[in-house]
């Protein structure tokens, strides 16, 4: 071998070595695959967005539509393409989306993960019918709790982000406390601590700051009451001196006028968080409007 030849395989060796190496560490910083998580209501999309944060390789999807609310929801085809290719989905699974099993079946993904965060939640019976009160998710309280309760099935499915995971749900847990803290202050001081509510959303809620539901107007969720349902309801308000009803955007006001006008009532407005754009923030925004507006109508004007 001529010392030429001998310097052309070395050459060659480390170029192949080289080579090597640069696709071993191209392999190496590859991002991991995208863990796609579901989720089916508003605030599921909060917690869980929070959850990752600004970590890589985690995509949050919503798969019902913002405008529908998902007591009013009938699955759709397009809705189930949505589910062919999670790895996990956020579910209520204690009534407010039963629709969801059936819809993952369609979609014949039969490896989903899915994350209940009601299992360890306390339940309340709804006001009207044998069942519990499904909206545990409006609620400070319930929040954190079912927050830490992601992020540690997430945690099981990538234990490699299993600490900032838990930093993320942390920080979040701390701005929920901060807002649940000022109002429960203001709220002490309740000169109005019974109230009636449109909708059996906010048992959980009121509850947590030491209030009571005498009451719901609709029948069952989205039900108009009729005009017998309506008058009890009036009785119900003038008989035990009910001063507050909690009402909706989406309620008709002719019918609040009813109440208004027979009971003498006054009329604030808050939210279940069912509806509209899907965002990290919802939640916190529409929680404090919440509280704001409960404080309003219980200590300032009541």
């Amino acid at each position: 071998m001529t010392a030429a030849t001998g310097v052309r395989r070395f050459s060659t060796a480390v170029f192949l070595a080289a080579l090597g190496l640069g696709v071993a560490s191209a392999v190496r910083a590859q991002p991991p695959r995208p863990l796609k998580i579901g989720v089916t209501l508003h605030p599921y999309y909060s917690w869980t967005r929070n959850v990752v944060g600004t970590l890589p390789g985690y995509e949050v999807r919503s798969i019902l539509p913002g405008e529908i609310d998902a007591g009013d929801y009938q699955p759709r085809p397009d809705d189930i393409k949505k589910l062919a290719d999670l790895d996990a989905i956020v579910v209520n699974g204690i009534g407010h989306d039963d629709f969801v099993t059936s819809m993952v079946k369609a979609s014949a993904n039969s490896k989903v993960v899915f994350i209940r965060p009601n299992e360890l939640t306390p339940q309340i019976h709804a006001v009207r019918g044998a069942g519990v009160n499904s909206h545990t998710f409006i609620s400070f309280t319930n929040a954190i709790q079912q927050t830490y309760a992601i992020q540690k099935a997430l945690a099981a499915l990538r234990p490699q982000d299993a600490a900032a995971l838990q930093k993320n749900a942390a920080d979040y847990a701390r701005r929920l406390r901060l807002i649940k803290a000022k109002a429960a202050e203001q709220l002490a001081d309740a000169v109005v601590t019974r109230v009636v509510t449109v909708h059996d959303g906010y048992g959980y809620l009121l509850q947590e700051f030491g209030l009571e539901v005498a009451g719901v107007v609709q029948p069952a969720h989205g039900l108009t009451p009729s005009a017998t349902e309506l008058r009890d309801m009036v009785q119900l308000l003038t008989r035990e001196k009910i001063r507050v009803v909690f009402s909706e955007e989406t309620f008709p006001p002719p019918l609040l006028k009813v109440l208004q006008d027979e009971a003498g009532v006054k009329v604030y407005i808050i939210t279940h968080i069912a509806s509209g754009e899907y965002t990290a923030d919802k939640f916190e925004r529409e929680m404090q409007r919440n509280v704001d507006t409960m404080v309003r109508a219980l200590v300032t004007e009541g």
